[in-house]
């Protein structure tokens, strides 16, 4: 079942790590495949781009919290 996703603000790297108070290299690098848990984000070609607030991004950062 696909959702909706009009609903999520898309950021770039810049602008989460902004949010997140980390350093934009922190970001682009928890992207990386080699990321022992990658961050969830949409690849278009040479840009990474995140979905603010949908379910993935938000589980992801759910689980960090506990580590």
């Amino acid at each position: 079942m696909l959702t909706d996703t009009s609903t999520y603000e898309v950021l770039d790297a810049v602008q989460l790590a902004e949010r997140w108070h980390v350093p934009v290299s922190w970001v682009r690098e928890q992207t990386r495949d080699r990321a022992a848990d990658p961050l969830p984000c949409v690849r278009l070609g040479k840009y990474v781009r995140f979905e603010w607030q949908s379910p993935r991004l938000v589980a992801w950062w759910a689980k960090r919290r506990r580590q």
